[in-house]
């Protein structure tokens, strides 16, 4: 018979492995293939913004939407290992493994070891976070940064140090540097420790033994670091809710599938909405006098229920009053966060098959969108119609984009310097024709609508209506890209002498 110090060793050894088994498993599904997809324009434009100068970098980014910390990234990577597709992308892939490592560390923290490793599990499953560790964007980033960030605050509610303390400062500034969102889930969370701070004032404890105030200090620092840039994001905001914003209002059809795109199944989200709520009951679910369930820090438990749904119900206030903001892949953090709830009910429940249960139906209910999502979703194949272009165009060949905010997507596959120019109107394309050139005229209208379309086809000229090639991307057009040679234009022209 085993000793207790025998079965804490072979449960150790038996976690560590499990653990071992879940990163392996998240590296094999964000690392493999990373080149599968195009490049499309999101990410050509961090790509963009990652070259030249740091000082470029900055104020690019601070004409956008978002925070630099990601671009920053790019920009020290790229001179290491290039700017390929896989490069590119390989910073996101990697910090999504750190991301299941740390759902490991946070949920173990939260509720112990099997909420941790199911959890984790969870995450390193999740299609959502995969197809997000697999793009050239700052998502990954967040959730990772996000999760470090919920670690050091739990850590120091639970046991504060110096160390940790200063982490919690690192860490929330890294989250706030990362995306606009991570200001939701700070303001969330730093509310949540004032109010214990508060409790424990009025309770009658001294400031020095207030763990939530070190925890509201360090995030304070974090703030004041993060001041400069919140300045710019203000400027940018005016501006933007004044041209309005590509978001959707969220009414019942648009939170359904912005539900689904997150989770993979809505069975699934309610799933864990339960288990979820299972944390808060104080109910002892295994009626089992010898082995009562682990108390769960009720500190600890707000903090991360702040940190799941903070943001969503402020970015879902802030779309009903004034603008919608409310975007799926901008949850990415808060995603971990309901794993992390949803884990410690299963294990409330039965350590020993619910966790484990809960993993498998999760497979089970979200394989079709894993499968989707590994094997046949897609960007926009700029690639595809760079690869066309290249193939047929001469040397004395012109190509114009319409519309012309897609540039970053083209001149990453086409990297000449002036290969192609812009249109933003009809009658810049109407312009754009000269019967004094050797070479064909090339058109490349991406992401409009039937009317941007059937214009752009007017102002071109066209002698035939069907494109040269197409590829996937969004809109009426897709990424269409016409064809006009030389002989066909001087023809025209000479009929419009005539």
């Amino acid at each position: 018979m085993l000793q207790p110090n025998g079965e804490c060793r072979s449960t150790r050894i038996a976690g560590a492995l499990l653990l071992v088994v879940v990163l392996a498993a998240a590296a094999s599904l964000r690392l493999n293939d990373l080149d599968r997809t195009s490049i499309w324009y999101d990410e050509a434009v961090s790509w963009s913004q990652s070259n030249g100068s740091l000082l470029a970098l900055l104020e690019n980014v601070a004409t956008d939407n978002y925070p630099p910390l990601h671009n920053i990234l790019l920009w020290m990577t790229i001179p290491v290992i290039g700017d390929g597709e896989t490069a590119l992308r390989l910073p996101s892939a990697l910090l999504g493994v750190v991301a299941v490592l740390l759902t490991f560390l946070a949920g173990k923290l939260l509720a112990g070891r099997i909420t941790g490793l199911t959890a984790a599990a969870l995450l390193a499953l999740s299609p959502f976070h995969i197809w997000y560790s697999t793009e050239a964007r700052m998502y990954a980033l967040q959730a990772a940064c996000g999760l470090a960030y919920l670690l050091a605050t739990l850590k120091v509610l639970k046991t504060p140090s110096a160390l940790w303390l200063t982490l919690l400062a690192l860490f929330g500034a890294l989250f706030l540097y990362s995306h606009v969102y991570a200001i939701l889930t700070v303001a969330s969370v730093g509310t949540v420790c004032a109010f214990l701070t508060l409790r424990d004032l009025i309770s009658g404890r001294s400031a020095g033994q207030s763990n939530a105030l070190r925890a509201c200090l360090a995030m304070g620092i974090s703030t004041v670091a993060f001041l400069p840039w919140l300045y710019l994001l203000t400027i940018r905001a005016s501006s933007v809710a004044e041209a309005g914003f590509w978001i959707a209002f969220p009414n019942l059809p648009f939170l359904k599938t912005m539900i689904f795109g997150i989770t993979g199944s809505l069975l699934l989200f309610w799933l864990l909405l339960f288990l979820a709520s299972l944390c808060i009951l104080p109910v002892d679910f295994r009626h089992d006098p010898q082995k009562p369930p682990s108390p769960i820090d009720p500190r600890m438990l707000t903090i991360c229920i702040a940190f799941t749904f903070g943001p969503v119900v402020l970015a879902y206030l802030y779309s009903l009053l004034v603008q919608p903001i409310l975007f799926d892949r901008y949850l990415i953090a808060s995603w971990p966060g309901l794993l992390l709830l949803a884990s410690a009910g299963a294990d409330r429940v039965s350590p020993k098959v619910a966790p484990a249960a809960l993993v498998a139906i999760s497979l089970v209910l979200t394989f079709p969108e894993l499968r989707f999502t590994l094997t046949e979703k897609v960007r926009p194949e700029w690639r595809g119609i760079a690869e066309a272009y290249l193939s047929e165009r001469s040397e004395d060949d012109r190509l114009m984009l319409y519309k012309g905010f897609a540039a970053p997507a083209l001149a990453y596959y086409l990297r000449a310097p002036g290969s192609f120019v812009t249109a933003e109107t009809a009658e810049d394309i109407a312009q754009y024709g000269s019967a004094s050139r050797a070479g064909d005229d090339w058109l490349l209208v991406v992401h409009t609508n039937p009317q941007e379309l059937a214009a752009a086809k007017q102002a071109f000229d066209l002698a035939a209506d069907e494109p040269f090639a197409r590829t996937f991307g969004w809109g009426a057009s897709g990424l269409s890209l016409f064809r006009k040679q030389a002989q066909d234009r001087a023809e025209t022209t000479s009929e419009n002498h005539n």
